[in-house]
């Protein structure tokens, strides 16, 4: 079996006249929780959006357990295996808190007494223990995004990519977020974009570090918090 669960060679991906990514390549094995930091504008989310669908790359492949995802339409590279969240949450606030995760399962199986059961389960696994009859729009940050996390975990993906999954939350909240962020690991491959380095050093077995659409760095978070390149540009800049 190929060790390989992601491959992304060569991506680029412009608008306009402006590169957001040239010739990118990031790969990343099973069992690995990979990380990508780097200064703001400097491609991470484009990335992102890239492998998961969300934008066409203007030139590359990406591999997911050894099946071009490239250029597919957003729903079926959710069905091979991907699923992702955003920097800014994204529930359905008139939902129900069960209804937000059940609709995390459409497309990938019908609804019925299973799936019903299996939306517990995903609420469960992170942690969250609000009435499951109550409007999301109601759960404080927190507990927003664990439910985002949950409407994720139901579909079973292979790699679920956070982006800033810890933005907005207070110390003992980020604590409890690495603890679960540590957790999913059991379930599915994590990659995850965030500027706080606590997080990535915590948690990450290697990151990747962009700089204005290119890989600067790509090692253990020891060695790229030593490299000079990336102390100057990116943990110089105060955004870390």
């Amino acid at each position: 079996m190929n060790d390989l669960l992601l491959e992304a060679t060569d991506i680029s991906k412009a608008f306009g006249g402006l590169k957001a990514l040239s010739n990118v390549n990031v790969s990343q094995r099973r069992g690995e929780l990979l990380g990508m930091i780097g200064p703001n504008g400097s491609g991470k989310s484009t990335f992102v959006n890239v492998i998961s669908g969300t934008l066409k790359p203007d030139s590359g492949e990406i591999l997911l357990d050894g099946a071009n995802i490239a250029r597919r339409p957003q729903h079926v590279v959710a069905r091979a295996g991907i699923a992702r969240t955003f920097q800014a949450v994204k529930i359905f606030d008139n939902l129900t808190v069960l209804e937000n995760v059940l609709a995390g399962a459409l497309g990938h199986s019908s609804m019925g007494t299973k799936e019903v059961d299996e939306a517990r389960e995903a609420l469960a696994r992170v942690g969250l223990t609000a009435d499951l009859e109550q409007r999301a729009g109601a759960l404080g940050l927190y507990d927003r995004r664990r439910l985002e996390f949950a409407s994720r975990l139901i579909s079973r993906p292979k790699l679920l990519m956070l982006d800033e999954p810890v933005g907005g939350l207070n110390p003992e909240e980020i604590r409890a977020m690495i603890g679960l962020i540590q957790s999913l690991r059991e379930e599915c491959g994590i990659f995850i974009i965030e500027h706080t380095m606590k997080v990535i050093t915590s948690l990450a077995d290697r990151v990747v570090v962009l700089v204005n659409g290119k890989k600067l760095v790509d090692d253990s978070p020891q060695t790229v918090l030593r490299h000079r390149e990336v102390i100057d540009i990116y943990l110089g800049t105060g955004d870390a």
